[in-house]
């Protein structure tokens, strides 16, 4: 009898230390068990409520993926009514580098619905060592606003994005990286559409689904307006955003139909979606523009993972 009160014990406290008190919408309690056993062997040293963290960090990460159905558009700009209601064709803005409109087929693949918090990307650079960017700045009290843990990730460069993506996608057995810049335009432009602004309606409406206070000193909290059509926030107007893409000016001109993943070359990577600072009119679905690392970590650029399928 004590033998098996003893079992029952033992049980009781492996359950009290198992991922159990871990919920998600998308994965069983052995898939979230799998994630907390990798998360506890890669960091064997850190707490059981770090080790916790991390695990709900790529549980979440996972949850927020939306799924998205591939196929086929064409990419680049694409002509609209000069004005509203005019059967009168113009181009769409004034970016030169996508004029060149060509096929692509993208297979299935997923892509998360917000941009990755700071509160997520401070942990993954907690783990790797590193400080917090602009400390003194967080220290002030007029500016812990810029800081909430629920705003974008303020990012530097192109490398550590792809690096969070990549930790997280090893944390959790999946193939997570930064979407390629065709399966972001063809997420903006809900599966390819001719959809000028990414959000709900295709327009933008200032104060309902776009922030009335364009022109504003900081991003906003991720989701704060409505998500477009297949689901996705905030792929304009609040920062704008790394993909995987070298740049190069002519590579729409080059690209290959299936599956593009940018030139092997380039001038600094590509980024998508204009961030606050940026007319709203100016941040089309089409528009882009191209990055080398700054100088400081900033809130204007920041990131979203995807999954390949």
């Amino acid at each position: 009898m004590h033998r098996v009160s003893a079992l029952l014990l033992a049980l009781s406290l492996a359950g009290c230390s198992s991922s159990s008190s871990i919920t998600s919408t998308t994965l069983s309690d052995s898939e979230i068990d799998a994630i907390q056993t990798r998360v506890e062997s890669r960091y064997p040293d850190l707490s059981s409520s770090k080790q916790q963290q991390v695990t709900e960090l790529v549980v979440r990460a996972l949850d927020n993926m939306v799924f998205i159905k591939g196929g086929s558009f064409m990419m680049g700009e694409f002509k609209v009514p000069c004005e509203p209601g005019s059967d009168q064709l113009c181009m769409s803005d004034f970016d030169r580098d996508n004029d060149f409109a060509h096929k692509v087929v993208l297979d299935d693949y997923a892509l998360a619905k917000y941009e990755t918090t700071m509160a997520d990307f401070d942990l993954f650079r907690k783990l790797q060592g590193k400080t917090p960017y602009e400390q003194d700045l967080r220290k002030r009290e007029d500016r812990q606003y810029l800081f909430e843990p629920d705003k974008p990730a303020w990012t530097k460069n192109w490398q550590e994005p792809k690096d969070y993506c990549q930790w997280v996608g090893e944390l959790a057995d999946r193939p997570v990286d930064l979407p390629t810049e065709a399966q972001w335009e063809f997420a903006a432009r809900n599966r390819g559409q001719n959809v000028l602004y990414a959000t709900d309606n295709g327009k933008i409406d200032l104060g309902r689904n776009y922030s009335a206070d364009h022109g504003f000193s900081a991003s906003k909290t991720v989701g704060a307006f409505p998500p477009n059509p297949l689901g996705l926030y905030d792929l304009i107007g609040n920062s704008t955003e790394w993909v995987n893409d070298r740049y190069s000016e002519n590579y729409y001109e080059v690209s290959p139909e299936r599956n593009p993943t940018g030139p092997n070359r380039g001038n600094g990577h590509v980024t998508r979606g204009g961030s606050f600072v940026n007319s709203p009119k100016a941040n089309t679905s089409v528009f882009r523009s191209s990055e080398r690392s700054l100088d400081f970590y900033s809130d204007l650029y920041s990131f979203r993972c995807r999954i390949s399928h």
